[in-house]
């Protein structure tokens, strides 16, 4: 019995000596991976709040902004503005406010307000993301850029293709700038690559067709 008592006394003391040099370290240990745990699903959640508030918000531009242009008031252009703004202000960084950003862009473009398209487009194409959101902003920002007539920057733009998908766009857009700058032959060349792909996508073609016939008989008359 002796025995008995003497080693459990002993198992106590060991138990005691154990958590007198671990205890602290092990409570702090269990703290942190619990905070780690419910601060993540915090986060989690926020995140999701965010994003649901950031779409429920981009659904309203969405919404307005598919009303035909000559039925918008004033006031629809507005309150456009002012959501897209809202947008980009309350949702840094996210695909939501780079979307605003292209409507922002959008926008000033129907009002011949180039130099504001130009800084929109501009600052998605400067954040150097390889996503399909920056491959549309540079191809848009090259065609405001020939409007204002600054065709070397914009050919820069669209001398590439980024991705297959985007040949079109890269393609025809590059042919405008040629044609403008007055190289017909490479134009047209561009013109029949974004043709060619349009086909492979089952895109109407007609536009692209007219572009290399008035081209043919420019050259022809040349």
């Amino acid at each position: 019995m002796s025995e008995e008592i003497r080693t459990e006394e002993e198992q106590v003391e060991a138990i005691k000596k154990w958590w007198n040099e671990n205890g602290k370290s092990l409570i702090i240990t269990i703290v942190v991976v619990l905070a780690g745990y419910f601060g993540w699903n915090a986060y989690q959640d926020n995140q999701r709040a965010q994003g649901e508030a950031a779409a429920s918000i981009y659904q309203q531009l969405m919404s307005k902004a598919t009303k035909p242009l000559n039925e918008q008031t004033e006031a629809d252009k507005t309150e456009l503005e002012t959501v897209a703004a809202q947008l980009k202000a309350e949702y840094p960084g996210s695909l939501y406010a780079q979307f605003a950003s292209l409507y922002l862009a959008k926008f000033a473009i129907e009002a011949n307000n180039f130099d504001a398209a130009s800084a929109e487009l501009s600052a998605l194409v400067d954040a150097n993301q390889a996503s399909p959101v920056t491959y549309l902003a540079q191809v848009r920002l090259a065609r405001v850029l020939v409007q204002q007539n600054k065709l070397d920057d914009a050919l820069a733009l669209v001398v590439t293709t980024p991705e297959e998908s985007f040949t079109v766009q890269y393609e025809e857009t590059k042919g405008d700038i040629l044609f403008a700058k007055g190289e017909l032959a490479a134009a047209r060349d561009a013109y029949q690559t974004a043709r060619t792909a349009a086909m492979a996508l089952g895109i109407n073609t007609q536009v692209l067709q007219r572009k290399i016939d008035d081209l043919a008989g420019a050259q022809e008359d040349a």
